[in-house]
């Protein structure tokens, strides 16, 4: 029987190169994949910081009294927040917030078929924040039932309102929630420990 011989360097180069390489990708994790990159993780403006404060569980009212709670989850390494809002008796709502540079967008999936791209716009209130309309697919006649804004109050780190415009009918419905944070039984996903 004719066995191979390994030749030691080999090994030992081999095993510190797969040190290496571990040690490397444990020091990475957690970390931005492309550093630099907008982040809800690198607070840089008050508007992020506010956005990025909404991490967590929240219940309260929506329009005309009726139940709601939402739902805030960082994804894509910190890149992106994912809002998930159920008001009762209603479908889920997404809607995807991320950065332009340290602009805040909002990207949201529309219960009515469109999805509607907007833009933050400044504010001399510290805690507001304006997303207004900048551009949609699915929407083929602004008469269409859609989703025109989404005015942000912060009140601290346990309350805010969100006010959505809603077109329905050719009328605006502004659509207002009320929302405080809920701290037992908050069921986020942290993907950081994969």
């Amino acid at each position: 029987m004719n066995k191979q011989r390994r030749d030691p360097k080999i090994s030992t180069v081999s095993l510190i190169a797969l040190w290496v390489c571990a040690l490397a990708f444990s020091a990475g994790a957690g970390a931005q994949v492309l550093p630099g990159n907008p982040s809800f993780e690198v607070v840089r403006t008050n508007d992020v910081k506010n956005l990025a404060s909404l991490v967590g569980c929240w219940t309260g009212k929506g329009p005309f009294g009726i139940a709601a709670d939402v739902r805030y989850e960082l994804g894509s390494e910190g890149t992106a927040l994912v809002e998930f809002l159920h008001p009762e008796g209603n479908p889920t709502m997404y809607t995807i917030y991320y950065l332009d540079g340290e602009v805040p967008m909002a990207h949201h999936f529309c219960s009515y078929g469109s999805q509607i791209v907007m833009r933050a716009e400044p504010s001399e209130d510290p805690g507001v924040l304006n997303f207004t309309f900048h551009e949609a697919t699915n929407l083929h006649d602004h008469n269409q039932n859609h989703m025109t804004y989404v005015r942000f109050n912060f009140k601290g780190q346990d309350n805010f309102d969100v006010e959505w415009g809603l077109q329905r009918d050719g009328k605006n419905e502004p659509q207002p929630f009320l929302f405080k944070r809920v701290t037992e039984n908050c069921d986020i996903r942290d993907h950081t420990d994969w």
